[in-house]
């Protein structure tokens, strides 16, 4: 007997009221999606996490009382479950390095199509991180930037088998998705994971991905 999937829990918050019905309106004629939290700013947001907790927020930027970067710094320290996808008209490669060193999933402009916003949802509920194409290259272009300007990065050797899992993580493959490429355990992927974090003095995905810029680890 097949399982159920599970309906996708969103927050959106935007100070925009139009922009928020048209979103909710479009999100609502997709299966397994379900907006529990609609927020005109951050502090709103925040309070009504109070009772209910969200799988993933789509996340405007720029928002009275308490604007989107200080609720990614939030969430990424009180709720890191809650998966944070960022909506922007910036594309500005400073404002996208800033949001996925401090906690955040993914990145779309706000003229983005519907299909692109599920897309996104279902890639960070996964677990993997969503970038369009112009952003990720913003992302790459950053993170060496930002790699090249901390020379005080902790210098630890990765054995080959942890550079494989990091080129795969670069490639946005899921734990799973890598345990399937390297014929090895979850168990142990997460393992791979958690040593180098702690040998790169790393605390997430996107200090991962600065490292193997740093290092030319990328194919």
């Amino acid at each position: 007997m097949a399982m159920k999937k599970k309906t996708i829990k969103l927050a959106l918050v935007d100070d925009q009221a139009l922009f928020r019905k048209g979103m909710i309106s479009l999100i609502d004629e997709f299966e397994r999606m379900e907006i529990i939290i609609e927020a005109q700013n951050g502090k709103e947001f925040i309070d009504a996490l109070k009772k209910e907790k969200p799988d993933v927020v789509l996340l405007d930027l720029e928002m009275p009382e308490m604007d989107g970067i200080e609720v990614t710094k939030y969430l990424h320290k009180k709720y890191p479950q809650i998966k944070i996808i960022i909506l922007t008209m910036h594309d500005d490669e400073e404002f996208v390095l800033h949001l996925a060193e401090n906690g955040a999933h993914g990145f779309l402009l706000k003229n983005s199509d519907v299909e692109t916003v599920i897309d996104a949802i279902h890639a960070v509920v996964a677990g993997r991180y969503y970038f369009k194409e112009d952003i990720s290259a913003l992302l790459v272009k950053g993170l060496a930037k930002s790699a090249k300007a901390k020379p005080g990065f902790t210098e630890s050797v990765l054995t080959d088998r942890e550079v494989e899992v990091v080129k795969l993580i670069c490639k946005e493959f899921t734990n799973k998705e890598i345990s399937e490429q390297m014929g090895i355990s979850l168990r142990t992927v997460d393992g791979h994971r958690e040593r180098i974090l702690q040998k790169i003095s790393a605390h997430n995905t996107a200090g991962i991905v600065m490292y193997a810029v740093k290092h030319d680890l990328l194919d």
